[in-house]
């Protein structure tokens, strides 16, 4: 079925139109958020939103293009998705700082806070400064870490609460409390 009959479906609240979208566009949007998700479960659910977005917005949409109308909202949900995992993911590594940095940091400015990680950055070896950026600038695995390194993920481990210790320090030398 042609997409303008499928939107006239959409336009009279007709099921079928979920079917038929369905059948016409299902495999390109699930294929464009698998490239975007990297993960075939995440692109099937993005497919399901995208249904229910294109449900919901015809009426009063009306798009020229139902293919680039569903592909545009499938990869919005799909970079959403990658967003929030992003996000979820840094979280949980931040909590390892969480025994460096206290409640005061964050009435500081962030370039005061830069500027304080930075000088701390300044008197690590540069392999120790590649871990810690690598895992709390770039949020990479112990594992990923570990091997770019040439090291066992326990050495790195170890560093990097070495490293933690060791910013603690800097920071209560410069009169952050922690």
């Amino acid at each position: 079925m042609d997409d303008v009959k499928i939107i006239t479906l959409f336009w009279n609240r007709d099921e079928q139109a979920i079917t038929e979208f369905a059948a016409s566009h299902k495999r390109l949007c699930i294929s464009a958020a698998n490239e975007i998700t990297g993960n075939t479960h995440d692109a099937e659910e993005c497919w399901s939103d995208t249904c229910l977005a294109v449900w919901n917005s015809i009426p009063p949409q009306k798009p020229e293009s139902l293919r680039a109308y569903a592909l545009k909202i499938c990869k919005n949900f799909a970079l959403n998705l990658v967003k929030a995992k992003n996000r979820q993911k840094r979280s949980a590594i931040l909590v390892e700082l969480d025994e460096c940095i206290t409640e005061s940091i964050p009435d500081m400015e962030p370039q005061e806070i830069g500027a304080l990680i930075d000088a701390f950055m300044e008197t690590l070896p540069k392999r120790e400064a590649v871990i810690f950026v690598r895992r709390y600038n770039c949020s990479q695995p112990v594992k990923d870490i570990a091997a770019a390194v040439g090291m066992t993920e326990n050495q790195v481990s170890k560093i990097l609460a070495k490293l933690r210790k060791k910013l603690r320090k800097h920071l209560e030398k410069e009169g952050i409390t922690v």
